[in-house]
């Protein structure tokens, strides 16, 4: 007599489970159409094309030196890319990654950074294409 009680109450249960899986189901397809709910970055890949290697060996003309979000030119071996030019300081300028921009900072060298050349004055913004000159080495901007 009971379980004859708990019966329909049973079917009902079992038939809000499925409902709910397939609304789950459909909630999930639907997320994945529209390509989520949450804006994902997109992360810009970035380099350096070499144009001109100046005095460093060790660069080839046409080589991309990759972007992270990072780096320091200079001449002392501790930078992350390394430039073996008398005309570039220890620590000659950086290139850093803010909010999907890519910026270029002056670290205070004796011959200056060329952006398009024009001698920049502490930090700027760089586009895909400018032309960066650090002592003897061209290097191209890209995204």
């Amino acid at each position: 007599m009971l379980l004859a009680k708990l019966s329909p109450i049973f079917t009902l249960i079992i038939i809000a489970i499925v409902y709910m899986i397939i609304f789950t189901a459909l909630r999930i397809m639907n997320k994945d159409i529209k390509g989520g709910t949450r804006k994902k970055s997109q992360k810009k890949a970035a380099g350096l094309e070499i144009i001109e290697p100046g005095n460093s060996y060790n660069l080839k003309r046409g080589g991309v030196i990759p972007l992270q979000s990072q780096i320091t030119i200079g001449r002392k071996e501790d930078n992350t890319f390394m430039l073996d030019d008398p005309y570039v300081s220890g620590k000659h300028a950086r290139i850093y990654a803010k909010s999907g921009d890519y910026i270029i900072e002056d670290l205070g060298s004796t011959n200056g950074t060329l952006v398009n050349d024009d001698q920049i004055e502490g930090k700027k913004y760089l586009e895909t294409g400018d032309i960066i000159k650090i002592g003897n080495t061209v290097l191209k901007f890209l995204i």
